[in-house]
C-alpha cells in the first residue's frame, strides 16, 4: 500500500479536509493490519477478470474484521488501485491532466456517500470498473464511456443507421455530480474536446454519443424552468424513447439522505427540491430517457 500516492491522489484530486482525515485515518488501519487482504483485492482491479460480487464480499469481510465501514474500504480501494491506471495512462499515452480531471469522479461520489449515507466512502463502486480501463474519460465537463449502441429501439439519421449491435460503437456519455458550469457552452466545449480526443478514431466522421439518464425523462421538462440546465441538457439529444419507474430511483441525487422521506417531507432547499417535491406529491411520473447526439467536431447535427 502506497501511503504516498494515496496523499498524491487524495491533493490532485482536491478532497476535503474531512474527508482525507477520514481516509487517511482508516488507510493507517488497513495499511498496519489488514494489509495482504487488502492487496489481493487490489489485484482483482489490476486484471480483466473482475468479479464484483466477489469483491463485494471480500469488502464486507475485511469490513467486519477491521470495524472500517464497507463505503469507505471502497473508497480505499479505489484510490489505492488508482495507481496502476495513472501508469495505464501513461502507457496508453493519455494525458495526466485527463487522469486526474477523470478520477475526481471519486471526489464527487465520496461528496455524495457523505450526504447519503453519513460517512466518507463509495457507495456504488461497481460503476468504477471502466475507469480502470481506461474506457471512461473526463473531457471538459462530461465523461465519455467506449460502448456499443445497446438500445433495443433503432435510430436513424440521414444516413446514419443504429440498431443493437456490438459492433456499432458508440461514446455514452456520463454526467458526473460536478460542481462545475453545466450550461450550454460549458457542454458544447466538452463535445468539442471529446471530438479531438478521438478524432483519430472517428476518421472524420461524426461522433455519436448516446446517453441513459433520468436527466432525459421528457416529463421533467414540464415541472423546470425553460432556463434549468437540465431542460438545456435534454435539447442537447434527440430524446427517442423513455420509460417509467415505479419509484424515484434518483431520488438520491436530488433528496440525498432524506430522498425516502414521504413526498409531503421533503427537503425544500433547493429550486429543484421545490419542483421535483411538488411533482411528486402530485402524483407525477418519473423515470428515464434515452437520446443520441450526433456531433460533427463543432456542432450537434441531428436536433
Amino acid at each position: 500500500m502506497d501511503r504516498e500516492f494515496f496523499n498524491l491522489f487524495l491533493d490532485k484530486t482536491i478532497f476535503p479536509d474531512e474527508a482525507k482525515a477520514d481516509l487517511l485515518r482508516a488507510f493507517g488501519i488497513v495499511q498496519s493490519n489488514y494489509g495482504m487482504e487488502f492487496l489481493e483485492l487490489a489485484d482483482c482491479y489490476k486484471t480483466q477478470e473482475f468479479n464484483a460480487d466477489k469483491v463485494e464480499e471480500q469488502i464486507k469481510s475485511l469490513a467486519d474484521i477491521s470495524a472500517i465501514n464497507v463505503y469507505t474500504l471502497w473508497a480505499l480501494l479505489l484510490i489505492h488501485t488508482a495507481k496502476y491506471t495513472h501508469r495505464l495512462y501513461a502507457e496508453k499515452g493519455i494525458g495526466e491532466d485527463i487522469f486526474w480531471d477523470t478520477f475526481t469522479d471519486l471526489r464527487y461520489k465520496a461528496i455524495e456517500c457523505k450526504d447519503v449515507k453519513g460517512v466518507w466512502g463509495i457507495f456504488v463502486a461497481q460503476w468504477y470498473r471502466k475507469f480502470f480501463t481506461c474506457d471512461i474519460l473526463k473531457l471538459g465537463r462530461l465523461e465519455y464511456e467506449n460502448n456499443h449502441y445497446y438500445y433495443d429501439a433503432p435510430y436513424s439519421f440521414g444516413d446514419i443507421e443504429l440498431f443493437k449491435s456490438e459492433d456499432i460503437a458508440v461514446k455514452s456519455v456520463h454526467i458526473p455530480g460536478a460542481p462545475e458550469p453545466f450550461d450550454k457552452e460549458a457542454r458544447l466545449d466538452s463535445y468539442r474536446k471529446a471530438y479531438e480526443f478521438f478524432k483519430e478514431e472517428l476518421g472524420g466522421k461524426p461522433m455519436i454519443c448516446i446517453c441513459h439518464s433520468w436527466l432525459l425523462f421528457p416529463e421533467y421538462k414540464s415541472i423546470l424552468s425553460p432556463k434549468s440546465n437540465i431542460v438545456s441538457f435534454m435539447g442537447d439529444f434527440d430524446v427517442f424513447a423513455s420509460h417509467e419507474q415505479e419509484n424515484f430511483e434518483d431520488g438520491w441525487r436530488v433528496f440525498a439522505a432524506k430522498s425516502q422521506l414521504p413526498p409531503k417531507k421533503l427537503p425544500e432547499n433547493t429550486s429543484l427540491q421545490k419542483a421535483f417535491k411538488k411533482h411528486l406529491i402530485k402524483g407525477g411520473k418519473v423515470g428515464c430517457g434515452y437520446g443520441v447526439l450526433i456531433f460533427d467536431g463543432e456542432k450537434i447535427i441531428n436536433i
